[in-house]
């Protein structure tokens, strides 16, 4: 099944003008057959509808349309994944997607609440891109360990009032960074008044020495 992946991959790379997203269904084919192969059905869906803590490019759902988790894809040039690890996205990501795989095609590294707990590397992208040649496979059989972990998951139920409010301030910190502020800089910019007259009222009428930070943090 490796086999086909690559030489799927070098042949879209073999077009010439190839991006990150130019993979997505060789990955996408490769996921359905292997869970096709375990007699399980997933729905796999690329680039799926924002979220509130953020957009990763693939989302993974069980038959039942329970959420399983999500798959965030580099470019399959991007060598060193420890530099993305530490990023703000991702670190945004591991701490509101409790099953989330990171990849540049051929490493896939998974994380379990934030944690890394298993990554495997399945091939050597220079093979494609220095060599010009399907690469060979390599750990597969530890590579289909870790999708069981990944595919075998399943979002725990919040049940007590401690996990729902981890849960939401999650999502509040996502909607003060990355909706609110962001809202307020742009409407700012374009001298539209939608958050920017909420803003503007509390100023007025509660605090007056109120910033734009502490009002996103207010709101949200």
């Amino acid at each position: 099944m490796l086999d086909q992946y690559f030489k799927d991959i070098f042949k879209t790379e073999k077009i010439g003008d190839a991006t990150e997203q130019s993979y997505y269904p060789d990955l996408k084919n490769f996921l359905e057959k292997w869970a096709k192969k375990k007699n399980k059905i997933f729905h796999i869906t690329t680039i799926p509808k924002r979220t509130d803590g953020g957009n990763p490019d693939f989302r993974v759902l069980t038959a039942k349309k329970d959420l399983v988790g999500y798959i965030e894809a580099k470019s399959s040039t991007t060598e060193d994944l420890n530099s993305i690890e530490d990023s703000e996205q991702l670190k945004r990501y591991r701490s509101t997607f409790p099953n989330l795989i990171l990849t540049n095609f051929f490493e896939f590294r998974l994380y379990r609440n934030g944690e890394l707990i298993d990554k495997v590397s399945v091939g050597r992208p220079f093979v494609i891109y220095q060599l010009k040649s399907v690469p060979p496979v390599e750990n597969q059989d530890k590579f289909f360990k870790l999708l069981e972990k990944f595919f075998s998951f399943s979002i725990p139920t919040t049940t007590t009032a401690k996990s729902l409010a981890i849960e939401l301030a999650k999502r509040t910190r996502f909607l003060r960074d990355n909706v609110i502020t962001e809202e307020l800089k742009e409407e700012q910019k374009e001298g539209t008044q939608t958050l920017e007259g909420f803003y503007l009222a509390f100023k007025d009428h509660l605090i007056a020495n109120l910033k734009a930070q502490d009002f996103a943090d207010l709101f949200a």
